[in-house]
């Protein structure tokens, strides 16, 4: 299938992608934004969503210096519609702008939450790019896992990329404990039993660093063997997109993302899809400074080149 011709229907909610990784400075609004813009050169209706709720800045990115509306005004229902909340940029994208950096804003309760959330699907285009917070607090991962495709981000550096296996690990037990929530598809199959032993495994294996989840499935195995295909289908769907970014070497991708992958498989039993890498180069960090977004100034770039590639891989995936 060519980029040109994959499309959603029209008025129909669009694929929705996130953009996550447990560390700051990985390039994740550098990343959501240039992505947004590529995709709007395709001819892509898109809209990018800055859920960094505590530190907004993907405005800035999109060239956007001041927000009239932003979530938080959605929130507190100063506006009716996530509609009215929507900018539009001059690279394409129509921008979803962030909290305006009020103490508290990025702990939004759990029901405003889930009002974000169902506001988000309901929007009318062929993407919705969430660009989210630097942390794993349950709302940047509750988040994560309402999307189409997650992406985690990544750098070659050792600290960003444990950081990026501290995410995935911390997004796998989220979706677990929250198997059986109010939001979820299998809450008519509820037991609290269950539920407790994957909170105690859960809980175990955040204190240790020795607790593999083949470890979980042999618990339900022996002690809820009812349910156990429901924890086999979440491990069986888990799969985290990883993107490399800053590429200066070829060979330390390769590396980092076998690494990555193996011990996924060993400690969380999942397996992860590599997107591949954007490389790191002087034009780049100008355009960021610049706040410009990148594939604007250089549409057939190198940065542009590994869009397509990723934008490929995901419309196969």
């Amino acid at each position: 299938m060519s980029l040109s011709n994959a499309s959603t229907q029209p008025g129909a909610p669009g694929k929705m992608i996130a953009v996550g990784g447990a560390k700051g400075g990985i390039g994740k609004s550098l990343f959501v934004s240039n992505l947004g813009v590529f995709l709007a050169q395709l001819g892509k209706k898109v809209v990018v969503v800055d859920l960094d709720l505590g530190g907004a800045n993907l405005h800035l990115y999109m060239g956007v210096w001041g927000l009239s509306r932003r979530i938080d005004d959605f929130l507190t229902k100063k506006v009716p519609s996530i509609s009215d909340i929507m900018t539009p940029t001059k690279y394409g994208p129509t921008l979803i702008g962030g909290g305006g950096g009020k103490l508290g804003a990025a702990n939004i309760p759990f029901a405003r939450k889930l009002k974000l959330l169902r506001a988000l699907k309901t929007i009318d285009a062929d993407y919705v790019i969430l660009d989210l917070g630097g942390d794993t607090t349950y709302n940047i991962l509750d988040f994560y896992l309402a999307a189409d495709q997650g992406f985690v981000l990544t750098t070659c550096e050792p600290a960003s990329y444990l950081d990026a296996y501290g995410f995935i690990k911390m997004a796998l037990h989220r979706r677990l404990t929250r198997l059986f929530g109010a939001e979820s598809d299998c809450y008519k199959f509820r037991d609290r039993e269950v539920e407790q032993l994957i909170r105690e495994f859960v809980l175990s294996s955040t204190s240790s660093n020795n607790s593999q989840m083949n470890h979980l499935v042999d618990l339900m195995a022996e002690s809820a063997p009812t349910h156990l295909g429901l924890v086999k289908e979440v491990l069986d769907k888990f799969r985290p997109g990883t993107v490399v970014t800053m590429v200066r070497e070829k060979d330390e991708v390769e590396e980092l993302v076998s690494r990555l992958d193996k011990v996924s498989k060993k400690m969380l039993s999942i397996g992860l899809n590599h997107f591949g890498g954007v490389p790191y180069t002087d034009g780049i960090q100008k355009s960021a400074r610049d706040l410009v977004p990148h594939v604007a100034k250089s549409p057939d770039g190198a940065f542009a080149r590994a869009l397509r590639r990723i934008v490929l891989r995901m419309e196969m995936a």
